[in-house]
């Protein structure tokens, strides 16, 4: 391959990275403005609203069935775009259900039909989540000659992490305050935004007749043994748990931040929507930063990175857990942006692991096992968030103490998660790809 053929396409990386756009504005209705008018304005109980917020991370297993689809499509035909349009088609369409759910609830909290409706919506919303998500990726993926492959999946979250603020400051001038008729107004305008930037992302993004250069021409194995196979790995069982942990330490806070800033500093929603601002703009610096000093590291190469990401990701949630107890206002703002500098670090490290930690033949079958492995625990996450500000509020009667056992078991986690990650040995795994399997992995695929 010349040096031409290994040159990243800029271009083309940029206009894929505009699909996360329309992804953040699906997202932060969801994850963020919902969370938030169901818990703070509705004054319904955290634990409920998180495991709904969840509930679409325990479909994840999905991705993987999804992915490994993908990659047994044959030449000639489209690989990736079928599936991601089958996967956000469905997430815009559940949108509108959402103003129909707090509706309902404002009138009646226990409204069978309203939890009902959530429910429909976020298992819509899962499912075209988990279809979506590892095509998507292994699309980037598919962009990029093999050394640049963790650099274009960096770039497109360059955008998942600049459109979150953004979308976050639009969402609360929309609506600094709630009421039925702005959520609306809300929601219509994010689908509309959404669909644009993921139409203009995905158009021409794929041709039929692109393959892999050094695509495998033998069969397929078959799913069950297939994940077995990979399951077998060793590194890959510890990457899985340092996804996994690392997920559920990451966005705990994700079902009660903006409650948080409501229930003890008396925030209306227009200046806790902000929260995801202050973080965002905290990410994007960092990110930017990491990846122009980093863009010369292959991905397998990443580890330190990450440490570094998870070090000074877990600094600032301790202080947040910090100012929750002393209820010391003045540091809100700059902890948030702390925990951004420290999560873009992170991100980087982690997202380039994660191209690493594949194969060519099966790039979107273990692209589908590490996001099922980050939905799924994310939104473990998420509902573990919402269920220990719960007990803990039920055990103390304080709204500190509750918010501050959250930030704090985060912090603790991922610290942990540093200790995992040494044991994953990333550039054993990308050199020995190639290698015939190993006596365990063989008797795996023959066992199916």
């Amino acid at each position: 391959m010349d040096a031409k053929e290994q040159r990243l396409n800029v271009p083309r990386t940029l206009k894929l990275g505009t699909f996360h756009i329309g992804s953040s504005f699906i997202d932060l209705l969801t994850s963020g403005v919902l969370n938030r008018v169901l818990i703070t304005d509705l004054a319904l109980a955290a634990t409920p609203v998180a495991l709904l917020s969840a509930l679409r991370y325990l479909l994840a297993p999905l991705s993987i069935w999804a992915g490994y689809r993908s990659d047994l499509r044959p030449a000639g035909t489209l690989r990736r775009l079928p599936f991601i349009w089958g996967g956000r088609l469905p997430m815009l369409l559940s949108l509108p259900i959402l103003p129909f759910v707090t509706g309902l609830l404002a009138a009646d909290p226990s409204s069978l039909l309203g939890w009902g409706l959530a429910l429909f919506a976020f298992l819509i919303y899962g499912v075209g989540t988990l279809i979506s998500g590892a095509t998507y990726l292994s699309l980037v993926r598919d962009s990029a000659p093999p050394a640049r492959r963790g650099q274009a999946l960096a770039i497109v979250q360059v955008f998942l992490v600049i459109s979150f603020p953004v979308a976050g400051v639009i969402y609360g001038r929309l609506m600094p305050v709630y009421d039925q008729a702005s959520f609306w107004r809300l929601v219509l305008i994010g689908m509309t935004v959404a669909f644009a930037f993921i139409a203009f992302a995905l158009w021409r993004a794929e041709r039929p007749a692109e393959t892999p250069v050094d695509a495998d021409p033998t069969p397929p194995e078959p799913f069950l043994p297939l994940l077995r196979q990979m399951w077998s790995d060793q590194r890959a069982r510890w990457f899985f748990l340092f996804l996994a942990l690392g997920a559920v330490s990451a966005f705990a806070q994700d079902a009660v931040l903006e409650p948080f800033g409501g229930d003890v500093f008396g925030l209306d929603n227009g200046q806790t929507t902000r929260f995801n601002a202050y973080w965002g703009v905290g990410v994007v610096i960092s990110l930017l930063g990491t990846v122009y000093f980093t863009r010369h590291r292959a991905a397998h190469e990443q580890t330190s990175v990450a440490m570094v990401g998870l070090a000074f990701t877990a600094l600032p949630l301790f202080l947040l857990g910090m100012i929750a107890i002393t209820e010391w206002q003045a540091l809100l703002i700059p902890v948030l942006f702390m925990f951004g500098l420290g999560f873009g670090v992170y991100t980087v490290g982690a997202v380039s692991l994660l191209a690493a930690m594949t194969t060519e033949r099966h790039a979107a079958a273990y692209l589908g096992l590490w996001s099922m492995t980050q939905l799924l625990f994310r939104g473990l996450g998420i509902f573990a968030g919402g269920a220990v500000r719960d007990v803990a509020l039920w055990a103390s009667g304080s709204y500190t103490i509750a918010y501050a056992s959250v930030f704090m078991l985060e912090a603790i986690g991922l610290v942990a998660c540093i200790l995992i990650l040494q044991r994953v040995d990333v550039p054993g795994f990308v050199r020995g790809e190639s290698r015939p399997l190993g006596a365990t992995a063989t008797l795996a695929a023959a066992d199916g």
